[in-house]
This record gives C-alpha cells, sequence and structure tokens, in this order.
C-alpha cells in the first residue's frame, strides 16, 4: 500500500477530516533509511528500508521500497517509526531510544535512521513499574537497590518502566536515567499518573512533559519474537484527577497497525493503570467501553499479553467473558509490582535502603519477561535477595501440645491459581493447600509494628495492608510432640519450576 492510500484509507477512522485540514496542518515528508556509519544522517551510498511503519499516533503508513513515507503531521504531533525486527534506532549515552521527530524541529526532510541489530528467537527483557522517586535521596535508593542489583542479572535485550517514572517531580528524570542505565541495556518508558504535568489545562498537554523527555506515550516496536506496544492509557480529568482509558487517535492507532503484525508474533500490551479493577469494590478504575474496545480488536492475534502496573502490589489477571474477553484462552494480565516497592518507606537495611515491603507482602524489584519459541515466561524477581527466593512462610514461633485450627501462611509472591503449592511438617508426606485472599501476617507484624514503639514510625511509613492474591493457607497439625518442628512449603509455577521456603517453630509441653 502506497502512504497516499493508507492515508486515504484512514480519514474515516479519524472521522472523514476535510481535505483543507490536512492542508492546514501539513505532511511529513521523509525516508527511514539504514545509518551505515551510525551518525543519524542520511548520506549517499545509505538504502532506504522498504516496509517499515511510521506513525503520528493515530495514522500508521508503511514505507515504500525506497523508505520514502508520507503522513500528516498536525501541530501537535510527533511522528515516529516502529522499529521492526532486526533493526534498532540511535540510543544516547543513557541507553534511551530516538525513534521520534517534533513538529517544532522539523526539517524539510523527516528522516529516521536504523541500524542492523540482529534478534534471535529467543528473548529476555527486564519490567520495571513505579520507580516513583520524590527526591535525590529516593534516587539513590533506586540506583543502588534496584538498577545496580539488576545490572548483575542480564543479559537482557532491554528494560521498560511501566509509569510512574518519578513521583510529580519531572526535574528529576535526568537523574532516573542516569540511574536506571547502570543496568546497561536499551530503555524505554511509559507515562503514569506520576507523570502528568497537573492543571496543565487538558488531557493531551498533561502529557507534554513526559513527552519532551521520552517521545510520543502511545508508541510500538518490534525486538525478536515479540511486538511490543506502549500505550498512555492515563486520561487526565483536571487537578489530581484521572481515569484509565485510551482516545479516540489510539484507537485509530491501533486499527491501523495491529494488522501488520505477524500472526506468530506475540503482541505484548503495555500501560500503567491496569485493565481490571484493583478496588476490591469493584469501581470502574479503566474505562469498561474502552476495555471491550481494546479486547475486540485483540482477539483477532493468538498470542497476546498484558503487562501493567500502578497498584503496588502483584497480581495475575486472567479475563475472560466476565471481562468482556471471547478470545479461545484466557487474556492473560501481569500486574507487576512496584521497583519502589511501598513508596521507599519503613525501615531501612544494612545498606540504609527502606526496606519498603508493598502493602500484600510482595518485596520491591521487577519482572523478567522471557519467549522461548512458543513458550512465555514471567518472573518476578525480589531486587535485594537472591533470585530463588520467592516465598515467605509465617507461622507461630511457638505453641502448645495438641492445639487444632492454628494457621499457617505462604505468600508466594509471583503466585496464582496456575501454580501448585503444597506444605509439610519434618519428614511427612506433603498436602496441598489452598490459595485464600488475605492480609499477608507478617506484613501486617511489620506495618503494626510502626505503631508499638515509644517513638514515631520511620518516615515515610509503610502503606496500609491490602488484599494478596497469592497467599495460601493451611492448619498445622494438632498430634505434634514436644521440641523443634520444620515447616517446609514448595510452589511449583506453571512451567515446573520449584521454589521453597522452611520455618522452624516449637511445640512446648506444659503451656498454658
Amino acid at each position: 500500500m502506497s502512504p497516499f492510500r493508507a492515508i486515504a484509507v484512514l480519514l474515516p477512522i479519524l472521522g472523514g477530516l476535510p481535505p483543507q485540514v490536512l492542508a492546514t496542518e501539513g505532511l511529513a515528508r521523509g525516508r527511514v533509511f539504514e545509518d551505515r556509519n551510525d551518525n543519524g544522517r542520511m548520506e549517499p551510498g545509505e538504502p532506504g528500508i522498504g516496509g517499515v511503519a511510521v506513525s503520528n499516533g493515530a495514522a500508521v503508513v508503511l514505507t515504500g521500497a525506497d523508505g520514502s513515507y508520507e503522513i500528516p503531521w498536525g501541530p501537535d504531533d510527533r511522528i515516529f517509526v516502529i522499529k521492526p525486527r532486526g533493526w534498532a534506532p540511535p540510543f544516547n549515552a543513557l541507553h534511551l531510544p530516538h525513534f521520534y521527530a517534533e513538529r517544532s524541529a522539523s526539517p524539510d526532510s523527516v528522516d529516521f535512521a536504523l541500524r542492523l541489530n540482529p534478534e534471535p528467537d529467543d528473548l529476555r527483557a527486564l519490567v520495571l513499574t513505579d520507580p516513583q522517586p520524590a527526591s535525590t535521596k529516593e534516587v539513590g535508593y533506586l540506583e543502588r537497590g534496584i538498577a545496580d542489583r539488576f545490572a548483575s542479572r542480564g543479559p537482557f535485550a532491554f528494560g521498560v518502566t511501566l509509569g510512574d517514572v518519578v513521583y510529580d517531580r519531572q526535574d528529576l528524570y535526568p537523574e532516573v536515567n542516569r540511574a536506571l542505565a547502570r543496568i546497561g541495556v536499551p530503555w524505554f518508558n511509559l507515562l503514569g499518573n506520576h507523570d502528568l504535568n497537573l492543571n496543565s489545562g487538558g488531557d493531551r498537554a498533561a502529557s507534554h512533559g513526559f513527552e519532551a523527555a521520552y517521545g510520543p506515550s502511545t508508541y510500538a516496536f518490534h525486538w525478536g519474537p515479540a511486538c511490543f506496544v506502549a500505550l498512555n492509557d492515563v486520561r487526565y480529568l483536571g487537578g489530581p484527577r484521572y481515569l484509565g482509558g485510551l482516545r479516540t487517535d489510539q484507537f485509530a492507532f491501533l486499527e491501523q497497525f495491529l494488522p501488520t503484525v505477524g500472526p506468530d508474533e506475540w503482541i505484548v500490551v503495555m500501560a500503567h493503570i491496569p485493565l481490571f479493577s484493583p478496588d476490591p469494590s469493584n469501581l470502574e478504575t479503566f474505562r469498561s467501553a474502552d476495555r471491550a474496545r481494546l479486547f475486540a480488536l485483540l482477539k483477532a492475534h493468538r498470542r497476546v499479553l498484558l503487562l501493567t502496573g500502578h497498584t503496588h502490589y502483584q497480581r495475575h489477571v486472567f479475563h475472560g467473558l466476565a471481562d468482556g474477553w471471547d478470545g479461545p484462552e484466557p487474556l492473560h494480565e501481569y500486574n507487576v509490582a512496584a521497583a519502589c516497592g511501598g513508596f521507599w518507606g519503613g525501615p531501612r537495611d544494612s545498606d540504609g535502603i527502606p526496606l519498603s515491603t508493598q502493602s500484600d507482602g510482595t518485596p520491591p524489584g521487577g519482572a523478567i519477561l522471557t519467549i522461548r519459541g512458543n513458550q512465555l515466561l514471567l518472573d518476578y524477581v525480589p531486587a535485594r535477595l537472591p533470585p530463588e527466593v520467592q516465598l515467605t512462610v509465617h507461622a507461630p514461633a511457638v505453641l502448645a501440645p495438641h492445639q487444632g485450627y492454628v494457621s499457617f501462611y505462604a505468600n508466594v509472591f509471583n503466585g496464582h491459581d496456575g501454580w501448585t503449592v503444597r506444605a509439610r511438617i519434618d519428614r511427612r508426606e506433603f498436602v496441598p493447600i489452598h490459595r485464600i485472599l488475605g492480609w499477608d501476617p507478617t506484613y501486617a507484624a511489620a506495618f503494626l509494628a510502626q505503631d508499638a514503639g515509644p517513638l514515631p514510625g520511620p518516615i515515610p511509613r509503610l502503606p496500609d495492608p491490602s488484599i494478596s492474591y497469592h497467599l495460601w493457607r493451611s492448619y498445622l497439625p494438632a498430634d505434634l510432640g514436644a521440641g523443634a518442628h520444620s515447616l517446609t512449603v514448595e510452589a511449583t509455577d506453571p512451567s515446573g519450576r520449584a521454589y521453597s521456603a522452611t520455618e522452624i517453630f516449637r511445640v512446648i509441653a506444659g503451656a498454658p
């Protein structure tokens, strides 16, 4: 399809914009080319690249055989190239991509440089969300507590932050960029509600500060076996108010772009606000009509994953008919725990970094997305614990003989109903235990301890406990003799990888 034909096809989606509007707004023209000497400029001997998608955030066109394109360019548009597999845009010294052009800086020809970037079928990427520093001190926590820990856990093809890059402090973007650059991989960013320009006067204007730092807030790129679609799903309502949802121009972009994705490619949709309601009351935090429209577009693809942040807890949701998804398999949404955990709060560890456990008992960290052929793996890695630590166990330290219905709990950080969790006492047989909804008692104890001392607790405090969606519970047997006993919980993920944790408790004879 020629660029002119693609624009004509899109006009009905945009509401049939009359020719004079296009003439007023103008056109962007240019080429996507192979930058053989990595200087960012198109020079003789550097060929154009055909079949590459270019977008203005609503329209999508494909370059001709010579790499040329033409697309409407409005006064607030950022034109961007959608990185194809095997190619990469320029990255600056902090590993941030430059794949877009702004109207205010537009030359006569808007050219996009790409260089060859061999990408195997296997992919391993790092996913962070909500680093959310509110001060230079907290950027230091991010650097030492997150970036330096993951720098040694690669290699990663790239990394991404799923929004709330900062906590209402856009002046901290350069410091955050320097901190995350220590991981040493290409880095992409999404907008979160704490990245908005508050009182900006409108939804689009609220994103301008983020976009000045990182480029378009809705974009896409291919990498290896997957296509990653970054969506700005924070709809600004004025003041501090916002709601999850998508704009008309974003749906136009998706309607044009998704059909260009290959049938065997994974589509990984990345956004900040989750598509489910994170509130147990099921208040609408993401517009249900927008979710239904997005699901209808994704239904045509057989390999889809949703990645979201925002909640500062961890949860896996499998959307079905009740959520408006009627695909052949449930649609998996992984709501990733925050890099800042519980807002950089709570007591400090031996390195002076807040423990910052999240309200569901999940320690701060990040997710690793791995694709190997038909298999997609989602691992959660606590940043300041060994990666094999995937659960905590809570049991009484001491109990009396012959007590019945004494509970123990296992918090499996990345758990969901696809996991198998079982437990045993001493050398007895393993028996299955069952997932419940409730507070993690270990976290609840740490939260309450803030109020138990003679002095005020740490500032910031640990946040109020919330329901954990990855908590298992069972009961200790009443026939245990006096002495020390071991409680071992083993959790096995859907791919067959097993993790375990053991706690020692005592039965004391003669206890009242």
